[in-house]
């Protein structure tokens, strides 16, 4: 194998400061080259410098500008939004809030959009959507509800399609979102108020600072009689007239409001209620106003007809009580005033018309009698109507002795004629009572009272006539009058309460009470009802104090049953009770009220009740049997007739007298006498109950004869109901230590 050569230099045969001055150049050159290399690579690395800076300014430009259009969007209140067929999504872009947060809004399918578009706005935001990406409609441009974690907001979205296929299929939306709920509350605001503007009925002018009018509605043109266009620049006074010095006192409260009066074009003075509200904003005459009237004609003839109705009777059409005292008030408050005098009439035997032919007779009755006195008496005399069956005349100026009597007979000629109704011919005739001014009184309700008052004597007198209120009148007569009089006030307003007295069995357990009624007054304290029953009986109040008697024992019944107890409360009906009609309709409607069951009612009727009305007393008690009440006979024995009671009416119970209870220690006839009675009413089947049972000894002896229930002061004294209630329950066995024993139980 041949050895390789070694390549020969050129210039190797070159002297040595030859080759030395090459090689120097050739270094040279090279470096000249590799600085030439370096110079272009720094230029290169310069310029490239430079387009990164420029690149970056370019950046911030390009983030500058879309904080900008972000600013813009935030000012105008809209965001950019977009829809891809891509990934069919809508996109809000990010967008800076009004605190200047970031907000990102998550991407939603159409599914989930549609999930949270108002149920009422659905079909058009679909609607509008696939009109616009099928391109039906060029523009987007919808507005709906949205609900949100904030609540309802309304929003307007509109955009438009950038690209679509070549079927004319959006495939990329974009466009702004802008809420506009407070636009269009707004909107709702003002047409809501332009809505009231036209169509209410106040009359409403808008005014400049300097009260020329600039816009009237409707009702404000009409009020004046003129067109809005001939109201239009003219100054809103002298048609209507404002205090001095009304805008300061607008500018201090915001607001004014008061009476006057508009000028209409017929010259016709209107009054009108005046609000006038300042205008939020300035025109170039300052600051205007809304000026808006009531027109008060219709109220003020609304409030004279009910001022009229207020004073008069509706079924006579008389002045009623209030016109009469209002009457009075100012006849005794005139500066010269001059005596005259007062009639009070009640009408003798209305109560029985009432009751025979009903109500509507009786109401034609009464309107017949206002006509009468009305066409008989004198033109200065006021007819009223008092109430019920009165009536009140007040005379003239002037009148006295002779003038009432002069009345007097004109009334009693004129009501002693029979009355012609529509099917019936009745007679009535006036019981007249009469009180003079000054000598009686110098007060309404002094003379109506003593007036009232004379009236009671004259019925007391055998009716049909005229008394004179006179001071010196007996005693006990004036006493009954007023007791009567007050008597028929508080059976009106139902002015009783009622104690309870309790009744027990063999045993002492209570088994139920007798509900009494007691009368407390402040002109005579507390009435017994030895007398205030009899009064009633006789003025024909009974059937009144009665009803309230049957509603208060039902009541009673009903409050027992709610705190657990069952038992019968015992209540008295009077002999008229049981002869007026409508008793066992009373009845019912007690019970229905109270909720209870007619068993649960014990009546008692005194032997009285059944002399003379046996015919109409039997077959009413055997209804009331029948329906389901208990009945008792109340002081059993006091009667001539007792026995044919026990044979021929459908009693429960038979309630012993005290008298024959009394003297059961000690005489021994008087408890045969007993003895027999109580076997008696047991084989009639009726159980019986001693009254007025007050000691250890009277008990035990009526229990040995056989009695089942008592009454008396030795168990319990007649006391208020909340205590009955509260001592309910097993009753002690009776003796010395009861509780019930005791004078204060």
């Amino acid at each position: 194998m041949k050895a390789d050569r070694v390549p020969v230099a050129p210039d190797a045969g070159l002297p040595l400061a030859e080759r030395l001055a090459r090689q120097l150049a050739q270094e040279r050159a090279a470096r000249q080259a590799s600085e030439t290399r370096l110079a272009g690579h720094l230029q290169e690395l310069h310029d490239a410098r430079l387009a990164l800076e420029q690149a970056r300014l370019e950046i911030r430009r390009s983030e500058d500008a879309e904080r900008r259009l972000q600013r813009a969007l935030w000012a105008s209140g809209e965001a950019v939004w977009s829809w891809s067929s891509d990934d069919l999504r809508f996109r809000v872009e990010p967008y800076v809030d009004e605190h200047g947060r970031d907000v990102c809004v998550p991407a939603l399918t159409k599914a989930e959009l549609a999930a949270i578009v108002h149920v009422e706005d659905i079909e058009t935001f679909r609607l509008t959507w696939r009109m616009h990406a099928s391109g039906l409609r060029h523009d987007l441009d919808v507005a709906f509800r949205l609900q949100l974690p904030q609540g309802l907001r309304w929003v307007r979205a509109r955009g438009r399609a950038v690209q679509r296929d070549r079927q004319n299929h959006a495939l990329l939306v974009t466009g702004t979102i802008k809420d506009i709920t407070e636009q269009r509350e707004a909107e709702e605001s003002l047409r809501l108020m332009a809505q009231a503007f036209t169509s209410t009925r106040d009359a409403i002018a808008v005014t400049d600072g300097e009260w020329r009018i600039q816009e009237t509605n409707q009702a404000y043109s009409a009020l004046c009689g003129l067109h809005g266009d001939e109201l239009a620049g003219q100054a809103i006074a002298p048609r209507l007239t404002l205090p001095a010095g009304i805008e300061a006192e607008l500018a201090g409260l915001g607001g004014w409001a008061g009476p006057a009066e508009l000028h209409s074009l017929q010259g016709e003075a209107i009054p009108v209620e005046v609000n006038i509200t300042p205008l939020s904003h300035f025109t170039e005459s300052g600051r205007g106003y809304i000026v808006s009237l009531t027109d008060l004609r219709e109220q003020m003839r609304a409030e004279a007809r009910l001022a009229r109705m207020a004073l008069a009777d509706a079924l006579t059409e008389l002045p009623n009580r209030a016109a009469i005292e209002q009457h009075l008030a100012s006849r005794l408050t005139e500066a010269t005033r001059r005596p005259f005098a007062i009639v009070f009439i009640d009408l003798d035997g209305f109560k029985e018309v009432n009751d025979s032919f009903g109500h509507e007779v009786g109401d034609q009755l009464l309107r017949a009698v206002a006509r009468r006195l009305t066409g008989l008496l004198p033109d200065d005399a006021l007819v009223g109507r008092w109430g019920g069956d009165e009536f009140v005349i007040v005379l003239g100026p002037d009148s006295g002795d002779n003038e009432v009597r002069s009345v007097a007979q004109i009334v009693l000629a004129a009501l002693n004629q029979p009355i012609a109704l529509d099917a019936h011919e009745v007679t009535v005739t006036p019981s007249i009572g009469a009180a003079l001014s000054p000598r009686d009184g110098t007060d309404p309700g002094t003379l109506l009272r003593k007036a009232d008052a004379a009236m009671y004597v004259a019925k007391e007198r055998g009716r049909n006539g005229l008394s004179f209120y006179d001071p010196e009148l007996d005693t006990d007569v004036q006493r009954r009058v007023r007791m009567q009089s007050l008597l028929r006030t508080d059976a009106e307003r139902n002015g009783f309460t009622f104690v309870a007295q309790p009744k027990v069995d063999r045993d002492g357990h209570a088994v139920g009470v007798e509900l009494l009624m007691r009368w407390s007054t402040a002109a005579f304290g507390n009435v017994s009802p030895v007398e205030f029953i009899p009064m009633a009986e006789k003025t024909g109040l009974i059937g009144l104090m009665g009803r309230h008697a049957l509603h208060a024992a039902a009541q009673l019944v009903k409050r027992g049953q709610e705190a657990g107890h069952r038992f019968t409360v015992a209540v008295n009906l009077s002999p008229k009770q049981l002869l007026q009609r409508g008793l066992e309709q009373q009845l019912m409607v007690a019970c229905q009220r109270a909720g209870i069951t007619p068993d649960q009612l014990e009546l008692e009727i005194t032997e009285s009740a059944l002399v003379d009305n046996m015919t109409v007393v039997e077959p009413l008690l055997r209804r009331l049997r029948e329906t389901g009440y208990s009945l008792a006979l109340d002081d059993f024995g006091t009667g001539y007739s007792s026995l044919s009671y026990l044979r021929h009416l459908p009693f429960n119970k038979i309630k012993i007298d005290r008298s024959f209870v009394m003297d059961i220690d000690h005489d021994g006839r008087a408890a045969k006498l007993l003895a027999h009675m109580v076997q008696l009413c047991a084989a009639l089947g009726m159980s019986t109950v001693a009254e007025g049972v007050e000691t250890q000894a009277q008990f035990e002896a009526l229990r040995a004869l056989g009695v089942q229930e008592f009454q008396g002061y030795h168990f319990a004294r007649p006391m208020p109901v909340e205590q009955w209630l509260q001592q309910l329950g097993p009753v002690p066995a009776v003796g010395p230590s009861s509780p019930l024993d005791s004078p204060a139980a």
